[in-house]
């Protein structure tokens, strides 16, 4: 085999291991979900909070307030389906 095609399959395999490493966190999603502490705001300057919710795998979210599209979210979590996981 001449140099050419050494070199072409040599990057061919780094790229195939680099798309496994990459797709990795979606694949470890199928087997459950994330879960999310949520902060709401009056509007985009995010300064006022209305309201909250925080996720579990258990049971039902706890919340508060009002929901409305200006938010900051932060992922606490991973849960299993079947049982399993939890807050980080």
């Amino acid at each position: 085999m001449n140099n050419l095609k050494k070199a072409t399959l040599a990057l061919l395999a780094t790229g195939i291991a680099g798309l496994g490493i990459a797709n990795a966190p979606a694949i470890a999603q199928t087997n459950g979900y994330y879960i999310y502490e949520t902060y709401y705001y009056s509007d985009s300057s995010k300064t006022q909070e209305v309201g909250w919710e925080f996720q579990h795998c258990d049971r039902f979210a706890d919340s508060y307030g009002q929901r409305t599209a200006y938010k900051t979210q932060y992922r606490i979590g991973f849960c299993q389906y079947g049982g399993g996981g939890g807050e980080y």
